[in-house]
């Protein structure tokens, strides 16, 4: 089978995952839509489910922002990678909504997402690590950077998901702005420091 193939196979999994969950997710109607038969889906993939964990893991993987701890600006890119996450959160709501139902049932399927040192919750707590040994940060301790990595990440993704449900919420934009200041002074960020940015 082709790059293109597996990539096409792939690319047709997650949408239609998204839009019809685990159960409405069959072969057949993979193979398909992606103009091919289910011989060639099982020859490749060997199954559904591990079908249905790589299409998602790489779902996920290509619409991931990154962080750039070198950056000159480190504040101003903490921000920018905070709304590229509220963002892609946002946009990709059905299909994590889907993932978080359907892996109580079946946790096989899950992406295998925070192995990934490219996972948002491993770079963000590498970026304030540095950040840390720079003297931009003050935690005084990793397991604070952890657990400050951890709110920051889970409120972008919480807010992402439930916001169309709760009346008169702030953009997109102005959440993630807001959820970056709390950890910047949970932190401690030295006076001087500017906590926010224009988006």
């Amino acid at each position: 089978m082709s790059t293109d193939t597996r990539t096409k196979l792939l690319e047709v999994a997650a949408r239609i995952y998204a839009d019809a969950g685990y159960h409405g997710t069959t072969t057949r109607r993979i193979a398909e839509e992606a103009g091919l038969n289910e011989v060639t889906l099982f020859r490749q993939f060997g199954s559904k489910d591990a079908l249905l964990r790589e299409a998602l893991e790489q779902a996920d993987r290509h619409s991931r922002a990154s962080l750039n701890a070198g950056a000159a600006d480190p504040i101003a890119e903490l921000h920018r990678w905070a709304r590229a996450c509220i963002h892609r959160f946002y946009d990709h709501q059905k299909l994590i909504r889907q993932i978080l139902g359907d892996t109580v049932q079946r946790p096989e399927i899950a992406p295998r997402i925070c192995e990934d040192p490219s996972d948002e919750m491993n770079q963000l707590v590498d970026f304030l690590t540095e950040l840390e040994r720079r003297k931009i940060l003050q935690a005084g301790d990793p397991q604070l950077l952890q657990g400050a990595a951890a709110m920051l990440v889970h409120s972008l993704l919480s807010n992402a998901l439930w916001r169309d449900m709760v009346p008169d919420v702030p953009s997109l934009d102005e959440c993630a702005a807001l959820f970056v200041v709390v950890l910047l002074r949970a932190l401690r960020a030295p006076a001087g420091i500017p906590e926010q940015t224009t988006p």
